[in-house]
């Protein structure tokens, strides 16, 4: 659901169309600010059709980079679940490994350039964030945590004093950003990749502004199976066995 913020309305009928065509898996985050949207979808799409469960949709959020303190991690995932309108969420991730300040307005402190202001202790020391997200878990709030944009240094040491290792590190992943060795450290670790952009990037590469669905290679390669790009794409992310 990401890139809808300030769409009124438009995430509600995507979420919708995506249910019905049969999408299960949906990935959001605080910090969109659709959540409500996307909740109210989902419990329309459950009362207009009843062989379909809660537990039959897998419904991920994410707390951004302010709200990294304890108390507000836990604050985040309860104003997530009362945006959605739901009682447990599938899969609740740290969005960045990087803790911010906040405003007055309950959003990232910026500085005079623009840029967030970084709350360095938190942002070396990820234990008080990552030891909230595991009494979340623990208390059944949500079925699984993990983190997203973690490096392998980060997960390293995450997996060096963590009580509950994450179960999913959310990263960018498509063919023009294979992520191999952050995949295969993943695995090894019994921690599930999962790609966000695997249809590509809005910008992927900046000095030449070539973007992965205009790439003739690609294309080509679609073009001679009779698929299209996306389905390609998405099926070179499944073949290497991690969420799509």
């Amino acid at each position: 659901t990401f890139a809808s913020e300030g769409a009124k309305g438009e995430s509600y009928k995507a979420v919708q169309v995506a249910l019905k065509t049969g999408y299960r898996h949906l990935d959001c985050a605080w910090f969109y600010q659709n959540e409500g949207e996307v909740g109210e979808a989902i419990r329309d799409f459950l009362k207009e059709n009843p062989s379909v469960k809660r537990e039959d949709i897998f419904i991920c959020t994410k707390v951004w980079n302010h709200l990294h303190e304890p108390e507000e991690v836990k604050w985040s995932l309860n104003n997530s679940l009362e945006n959605f309108g739901l009682d447990y969420i599938d899969l609740f991730l740290v969005h960045w490994p990087i803790a911010a300040e906040k405003d007055d307005k309950n959003m990232p402190k910026l500085n005079e350039k623009g840029q967030y202001v970084i709350k360095d202790e938190l942002t070396k020391n990820h234990k008080p964030t990552w030891g909230a997200m595991e009494e979340l878990y623990k208390e059944g709030k949500v079925k699984a945590i993990g983190v997203s944009n973690w490096t392998i240094p980060q997960m390293k040491d995450m997996l060096s004093w963590c009580n509950v290792k994450p179960q999913v590190n959310q990263v960018e992943i498509h063919p023009f950003l294979p992520n191999d060795e952050l995949v295969k450290f993943c695995f090894d670790n019994d921690i599930m990749p999962a790609a966000y952009s695997p249809l590509g990037s809005q910008n992927q590469v900046p000095t030449t502004g070539e973007k992965v669905n205009t790439n003739p290679t690609l294309n080509a390669i679609a073009e001679k199976g009779g698929n299209s790009l996306a389905q390609v794409l998405i099926a070179w992310g499944l073949r290497r066995g991690y969420v799509v």
